[in-house]
């Protein structure tokens, strides 16, 4: 059985490359190397049937054995080794973003005017998400159904940061009216997540208050959502809304709804708002599909032209598996396109009503 060792080994020596030296996230070595030998091993199970001096029980055990531990490494890798993986990776991660790489990396924003280091504090009418164990102090401050849902929010704002920081496996779906639309294929449902970046005349502060202070006035300039409502306050970062959005696809997708639950955090002058849908007895079943929301939201920070840059990440399972993944991600890329110049429209009318306001003010 020396033959079985040496494919072993081979298999450890090709792994331990692949993921240790080169580092690479990749599975598809993986899933090669566990395909060669399982093959081998097959087909040596084969010749020795066919061979009678080698029909005995522990030839055949010995070859059941190595077969079922080829499978039981796979499951081992994909439900124990990668999620261990990525909870170390996001305990070790730095606190802070100048403290990180910039969002998207190279592979997808090479031309990114993104840096850290430009950062300017400016006096803000919000202050900054304080830290310490701040976290901590407002989820103790909580009832136990309020602490499972903020520990969610939290969980949902790693996922968001690991989303928007990994640079690998974008796809550019469009790139039109200065806005870039990405998707890339996830392991989990839905088949698809979407990233998407445009630039808005205004302050960090008034996208804020627009994206999530008068979330009860989306549907004024938002076409997507059709009704909008605020179910629960938990604290002064952490909320749970109602929506209901509009259909597409030519008919083939309907309206659906969604319980989210909304969590902000402000880093300096970056702002995270993060969204993740939730099961809860406060909104029982309507009239609509329920709809899910994976870890999403907006992340937005001021750019060296002046500008704020968006970052917009779509997590959406829409729940249709019989409508091809085409139609679903033709019908996505268009509704984060609009979105995009929707939110345009608004801040600009937002900003020159602010600056009317100012004027008046000033006069009187």
């Amino acid at each position: 059985m020396a033959d079985l060792m040496l494919l072993s080994l081979g298999r450890s020596i090709v792994l331990i490359i692949h993921y240790w030296v080169i580092v690479s996230k990749l599975q598809i070595t993986i899933a090669l190397t566990t395909t060669v030998s399982t093959l081998y091993i097959f087909v040596k199970l084969i010749l020795f049937t066919r061979d009678s001096t080698w029909n005995n029980f522990e030839t055949y055990a010995l070859l059941l054995i190595s077969f079922m531990l080829c499978w039981i490494e796979v499951w081992m890798f994909e439900s124990k080794v990668l999620k261990i993986e990525n909870q170390v990776s996001r305990y070790l991660r730095p606190r802070y973003p100048n403290e990180q790489a910039p969002l998207l990396g190279s592979a997808v924003n090479s031309g990114s005017d993104f840096n850290y280091s430009a950062f300017v504090t400016p006096s803000a009418t919000i202050p900054p998400t304080p830290g310490g164990d701040f976290q901590q102090i407002e989820a103790a401050n909580l009832d136990p159904r309020g602490r499972l849902i903020y520990n969610v929010a939290l969980e949902a704002q790693s996922d968001l940061k690991e989303a928007v920081l990994w640079p690998d496996g974008w796809t550019t779906e469009l790139e039109k009216d200065g806005i870039k639309v990405f998707s890339r294929a996830q392991r989990s449902a839905p088949n698809r997540l979407f990233l998407s970046e445009s630039h808005f005349l205004c302050s960090v502060e008034d996208l804020f208050d627009v994206l999530y202070t008068q979330m009860d006035r989306v549907t004024e300039w938002n076409n997507s959502i059709v009704e909008v409502e605020m179910l629960e306050r938990f604290t002064q970062h952490l909320d749970l809304v109602y929506t209901v959005g509009v259909g597409g696809g030519a008919g083939l997708i309907k309206s659906r709804d969604f319980l989210t639950l909304r969590y902000w955090l402000k880093e300096r002058d970056m702002f995270f708002v993060v969204s993740r849908s939730i099961s809860d007895p406060i909104k029982p079943a309507t009239k609509y599909p329920r709809g899910f929301n994976g870890p999403c939201g907006y992340v937005f920070f001021p750019a060296l032209d002046g500008s704020v840059k968006l970052t917009y990440v779509v997590n959406v399972d829409l729940k249709l598996p019989f409508v091809p993944q085409k139609v679903i991600t033709t019908n996505l890329v268009e509704v984060v396109h609009d979105f995009h110049i929707a939110l345009r429209n608004k801040m600009d009318d937002y900003v020159d009503a602010k600056r009317r306001t100012s004027m008046y003010s000033g006069n009187t």
